[in-house]
């Protein structure tokens, strides 16, 4: 099913209940997360291989730990 191929791989989640957007996401993963003009949090959804050393930082770094990553193979 083609509909379902965008959720399969490592992936990035955002509780937007949780977040305060701090922006230390931006700063630890560029490629993944922007901050748009009016504040709000914008970032990749699915990920490559290459940037899965920045999500986890990002992941880690976050004060509120609003980011999940899934779909990891350490899961």
């Amino acid at each position: 099913m083609k509909t379902l191929d965008r959720f399969r791989g490592p992936r990035i989640s955002v509780d937007n209940d949780r977040c305060e957007v701090y922006g230390i996401c931006v700063q630890e993963a560029p490629r993944l997360f922007q901050l748009d003009r009016d504040g709000r949090l914008r970032y990749r959804r699915q990920l490559e291989e290459a940037d899965y050393g920045q999500a986890a930082a990002a992941a880690r770094c976050c004060p509120m730990q609003a980011i999940v990553l899934r779909g990891m193979s350490d899961e």
